[in-house]
């Protein structure tokens, strides 16, 4: 589980950002243009794949199971179609803004990253 700290400590770091924006956004009603609109969907990439990852961890029994690349495509993928194109058809709260998909692309960029970070420690750690 040490191995996988850069996973965890981004996973954390993004439900902070998303209560501490929620809790500006609403309680204290201060607005910022910039992350009102693309905070929320950078920062649910990483918590998303990481609830998969440890439901599937749990229902598999398999602790040292990772996501591989297509599942997170596919979990991309979506919530792009979820956010971006059924949501903003059924609902008039919601908006089509393409460039979320940056912002889910980046968030899940990030949490690839931090996967490839915590292979590469645990690639260091069997070598040493």
């Amino acid at each position: 589980m040490k191995q996988e700290s850069p996973i965890l400590i981004l996973v954390i770091v993004s439900a902070l950002l998303f209560l501490i924006h929620q809790f500006l956004q609403l309680g204290v009603q201060l607005n910022i243009a910039f992350l009102d609109n693309y905070l929320d969907p950078a920062v649910l990439m990483p918590l998303i794949l990481y609830a998969v990852l440890w439901e599937r961890r749990i229902l598999l029994h398999n602790r040292n199971l990772v996501l591989p690349y297509t599942d997170i495509f596919g979990y991309f993928l979506l919530m792009v179609i979820l956010g971006e194109v059924l949501f903003p058809l059924i609902s008039e709260r919601f908006t089509a803004d393409y460039w979320d998909i940056l912002a889910y692309a980046f968030g899940t960029l990030v949490y690839i990253f931090a996967k490839e970070f915590s292979n590469f420690k645990k690639f260091r750690n069997y070598k040493s």
